[in-house]
């Protein structure tokens, strides 16, 4: 042990105890960054917004316990402000304050395009409001006026990230109508972006700011959607670099465990795999080297449609069973977090309870729908408590240095 380090605590030292313990006591807040790196949270979608203040308490209380410290929810553009002249802030007030009271960091995703601001192709290829809500806004700027109003309403708060869009690389969620068919459209969807992010950043200079989370995509077509390298590809020398941390993600590996080369493994192809799939080298190569990659929606179902006999030829399960969902939540977890510049992982989500039960979607949650926990709640525990302890010793260490570079 070096010398410095022994016999009498010198001043420096007792001074660079106080800082860890300042940190780790949340009495100073280091850069978003640093704060995030061992966190962990999960998908809530809108689920929250439409619970009484009852209900929405003793839920985030359920979540802090978990160890999570942060939710992910949509904020529609299409249900606060459902005309240019009116806004309706009160469910979304509720949250917001809720999460605080309950000291839960929000990763906001904007979302969602009100009638009055669709394009009118839109408006008459679509008639279905809920697709049509999906339909790229007529107008970028709308857009970011809507973003940067959200921003500044909640700039005191715990509003620590925005995700701008979901799934953007799907037609399910974004709708481009060029000549009467509907695509997806990466440079459309790069103004909306840049333009959303110059308005966030004056009200939330420290915040997170990503791109919409892409969705696993590997039967690509027209009717469909892109591939994720593809359109991230397509995406990246279009936006702005200086605005954004990074990009967001949808790592989906099921039905096989994260680690496992597959064609349709989302994790996986994050940063290993071929050239062409593999996001780190498309980011690499457009200049997005030093950039985060958030994991926002990660997990498995354990419901669904599809059996083994079912499958058609290049087809997967859509759902796991419950031992299965653990497994894969458990390796996700940990090899999510030894990966170079990520950001937190978002698990989807907490409960059945609270997911549409359509399809595959109602099987995602770490409980069943009477509230009583599948092995994977006891998995997302035990691994968020890792992830604390690395956080705690990260801070430490960081302390130490910050002391010594102002010394």
């Amino acid at each position: 042990m070096s010398k410095k380090f022994s016999g009498a605590p010198y001043p420096w030292r007792i001074a660079c105890m106080v800082l860890a313990i300042m940190l780790l006591s949340g009495l100073i807040t280091p850069p978003v960054h640093a704060a995030t790196r061992y966190e962990i949270g999960i998908s809530t979608s809108s689920s929250l917004l439409w619970m009484d203040s009852a209900a929405q308490h003793a839920r985030l209380l359920t979540i802090k316990k978990s160890g999570a410290s942060w939710i992910r929810i949509d904020f529609s553009w299409a249900a606060i402000q459902p005309r240019p002249d009116r806004y309706m802030w009160e469910p979304y007030d509720r949250v917001v304050q809720a999460a605080a009271a309950h000291n839960i960091k929000i990763l906001a995703v904007l979302i969602y395009t009100p009638p009055w601001a669709r394009m009118p192709e839109c408006r008459s290829l679509i008639p279905d409001d809920n697709e049509a809500k999906k339909c790229a806004p007529r107008n970028a700027a709308e857009f970011a006026s809507f973003a940067g109003t959200v921003a500044a309403r909640y700039s005191r708060h715990t509003m620590r990230g925005w995700e701008i869009w979901n799934e953007p690389n799907l037609n399910g969620y974004w709708k481009s109508v060029h000549r009467n068919r509907v695509l997806v459209d990466p440079r459309a969807y790069a103004r909306l972006a840049n333009a959303a992010a110059r308005q966030i950043k004056p009200h939330n200079p420290d915040a997170v700011i990503l791109t919409g989370g892409l969705a696993p995509m590997f039967e690509p077509s027209l009717s469909k959607g892109m591939r994720q390298s593809e359109y991230l590809a397509q995406l990246l020398p279009h936006l702005e670099a200086g605005l954004f941390s990074g990009i967001a993600v949808h790592p989906y590996s099921w039905p096989v465990l994260p680690t496992k080369a597959a064609p349709y493994n989302a994790f996986y192809t994050v940063d290993k795999s071929k050239d062409a799939l593999n996001l780190r080298v498309v980011m690499k190569k457009s200049g997005w080297r030093d950039k985060e990659i958030w994991a926002t929606e990660y997990g498995a179902s354990t419901k669904g449609l599809r059996s083994v006999n079912d499958l058609k030829r290049n087809e997967r399960l859509d759902h796991v069973n419950e031992a299965a969902q653990a497994r894969i939540l458990q390796e996700g977890i940990r090899h999510w977090y030894k990966k170079s510049n990520a950001g937190p992982m978002f698990v989807h989500s907490d409960s059945d309870q609270w997911l549409a039960q359509r399809r595959n979607e109602g099987g995602f949650g770490l409980k069943r729908s009477d509230g009583t926990p599948k092995p994977a709640y006891d998995i997302f525990r035990r691994e968020a408590q890792k992830l604390k302890k690395s956080r705690k010793d990260k801070d430490a260490v960081r302390a130490g240095r910050l002391y010594q570079s102002r010394s």
